[in-house]
């Protein structure tokens, strides 16, 4: 029969003592968060991934509205009466009662850019892992009892298009990622803020639709990260409400080998 000394068997309960605190120690650390982490968790949960292998069909006002995923990019379609704007990346068309229609370059950058506006609003937040997008992680805030993940997102100039100097701020719920809020700031058509706070959740095919009421604040001269506590203490102007209607998700599939 083997004997151990008294040495050997202190040392032998130290080493187990230490493994097995490295074992607690690694499995009790909470995993850290990061910007990416959370806008990947917030994609999750709203489930717009669907997009880049769906068409999504909406009605937004007095338009008629698809994004429909390709192999190259997304295609978008509004229509309101006879008119048909269809814009595939950077290539726009115009066609009435079933006719191409020829429009001037300016016009056609235009209404391209208001086109692109309406669907990078519905399919956030997928586009914040948009290959110009960097995001930060900001402090964490708490209003009615809810404590958000604040992030805020830059653009780079390369990729970011004209309203590459835009800065958003998102604020997604800690208990399951939704993103309730958002603000941004932009410097075109004379610059401005605005604030918009989702509502009326509902998931369709696995897609979470929201509407939103949209805010200013009295000066543009202002915090993005300060607009959620402006809006629950009420200093915010209302200008609007952001109503989608008729939404349907229609799988395609795609093969892009």
């Amino acid at each position: 029969m083997k004997k151990f000394s008294i040495a050997s068997v202190f040392l032998i309960f130290v080493l187990a003592s230490c493994q097995s605190e490295k074992k607690e120690d690694k499995s009790s650390k909470p995993k850290e968060l990061t910007a990416q982490t959370i806008v990947d968790k917030a994609i999750e949960f709203n489930g717009t991934d669907a997009y880049k292998n769906s068409k999504i069909i909406f009605d937004f006002r007095d338009f008629h509205l698809e994004s429909e995923a390709t192999c190259n990019g997304f295609k978008f379609s509004r229509e309101k009466n006879d008119t048909l704007d269809v814009l595939h990346n950077s290539d726009f068309k115009r066609s009435v009662s079933g006719n191409d229609i020829k429009v001037a370059d300016s016009t056609a950058f235009k209404l391209s850019e208001s086109i692109n506006s309406v669907f990078y609003f519905m399919q956030l937040p997928m586009r914040l892992n948009d290959g110009a997008v960097m995001k930060e992680l900001k402090e964490s805030q708490t209003f009615r009892d809810q404590s958000y993940h604040v992030v805020e997102v830059k653009f780079k100039k390369e990729g970011g298009g004209v309203d590459h100097e835009d800065v958003y701020m998102y604020w997604f719920n800690k208990d399951d990622f939704a993103m309730d809020y958002f603000a941004y700031s932009f410097k075109m058509n004379n610059g401005g803020v605005r604030f918009r706070a989702a509502k009326n959740p509902q998931k369709i095919d696995g897609v979470r639709f929201v509407d939103y009421d949209n805010y200013r604040p009295e000066s543009i001269d202002v915090d993005l990260e300060t607009l959620l506590k402006d809006y629950h203490n009420d200093k915010l102007i209302k200008l609007s409400e952001i109503i989608n209607k008729n939404m349907s998700v229609e799988k395609l599939n795609l093969d892009c080998q």
